[in-house]
């Protein structure tokens, strides 16, 4: 409480004790002297005259908590009008309380559509992600894909060439024309034993580019791709450097032939081994024929012919590999003069076939003839 209201309440009770104590005076006055007012007996007079002390003590109270109080006078005189506006300002607080409510449940309804939002926005963000992530995608097939265009435009040119090959091949078939044959031998050479791997590839790949060369000139044809005119079946290269690397050996090796090939076309090949053993010695007899000559009736180029047949025939037997079908040579000149020889001779003959150096599997054969009458057949 502050200074103002503590004096105005002294202030009252100072008053009110005058007043009360002027009353008191005032009445015992009148019943001293048996004064009456208003036609009152004395002690009816002395209680209106208490009656109106506490009444002017009532009115002075109120006139001076009127006089100094906003709030009390409101109070005494504006009641009416206050709980007129207190009920205004209370309809006024439903109406807002009203509006608040609408407007928080409105608030409610905007969260709510603010969260869907902020989900939705999400979800778009996801699939914005999710597209990008197929656009490249899509963007890294469509690379692909025109990487194998690229290569399918490659495929299909080759493709063309191989077409035009096969048709010139077709073509070929037709009029026959084959350079070389299923089993031909193109090419052959000796190996050592005991080499490495290293060194077995090098000596095959040399052999395969003799070969290619050997292949080109026959008439076959060179890939467009690699430019090659030999290729080697299947796992035979591999084969064979596992199988010379591993031999103690020396080796015949052999480039041949492994399927028909028409001109201009390349050459499918294969290597074939064999151990180069020596199958004859310088000066061995390979073999005699005894033959009764008859003058004028013995055809001796039909003999000759016929010896150098079972020539062939033998050191096939023996393991010479043939070449172009032959395995044997006899030189010329002896050859010319065993046939004089034959010629002048009558009666049993022996034709003995010899060695003229020493002979391996690799071969050729190269002998000499030697003809003597009326000598039995050795071996």
């Amino acid at each position: 409480m502050d200074f103002s209201g503590f004096l105005l309440i002294i202030s009252i009770i100072v008053i009110s004790g005058v007043i009360a104590y002027l009353g008191d005076v005032l009445g015992r006055r009148i019943g001293k002297q048996r004064l009456s007012l208003l036609k009152l007996r004395p002690r009816y007079t002395a209680i209106l005259i208490s009656i109106i002390t506490g009444v002017i003590i009532a009115a002075i109270t109120l006139a001076i908590l009127a006089i100094s109080s906003d709030g009390v006078r409101t109070a005494l005189f504006g009641m009416k009008e206050l709980k007129q506006k207190l009920e205004t300002l209370n309809q006024q607080v439903a109406d807002r309380n009203a509006e608040l409510e609408e407007v928080r449940k409105e608030a409610e309804n905007y969260q709510k559509r603010i969260t869907e939002l902020e989900q939705k926005e999400k979800d778009l963000l996801a699939s914005r992600k999710a597209l990008e992530d197929q656009v490249e995608t899509l963007n890294g097939n469509i690379q692909e894909l025109t990487i194998q265009r690229k290569n399918l435009d490659a495929e299909i040119k080759s493709l063309q060439l191989e077409l035009d090959r096969l048709r010139t091949a077709v073509l070929a078939i037709r009029q026959g024309e084959i350079v070389f044959q299923d089993g031909e031998e193109i090419l052959r050479g000796i190996i050592s034993g005991r080499i490495n791997v290293k060194e077995v590839e090098s000596y095959l790949l040399n052999m395969i580019k003799r070969a290619d060369d050997i292949a080109v000139k026959g008439g076959a044809g060179r890939d467009v791709t690699i430019q090659r005119a030999v290729f080697v079946i299947g796992d035979n290269f591999e084969q064979t450097v596992e199988k010379l690397a591993s031999s103690r050996d020396d080796s015949v090796v052999r480039v041949m032939v492994s399927l028909n090939t028409l001109k201009g076309e390349p050459v499918i090949t294969r290597f074939l081994i064999d151990v180069n053993q020596k199958i004859f010695s310088k000066g061995d007899l390979v073999f005699n024929r005894q033959v009764v000559l008859e003058p004028g009736q013995t055809n001796t180029d039909t003999l000759l012919a016929e010896i150098l047949q079972e020539l062939n025939t033998v050191g096939v037997k023996r393991g010479i590999l043939p070449q172009r079908e032959k395995v044997g040579s006899l030189p010329a000149l002896n050859l010319t003069e065993t046939s004089r020889k034959l010629n002048e001779m009558k009666g049993p003959v022996t034709i003995s076939v010899y060695a003229d150096n020493d002979i391996y599997t690799i071969g050729p054969l190269t002998v000499h003839l030697d003809v003597r009458e009326k000598e039995t057949p050795q071996g």
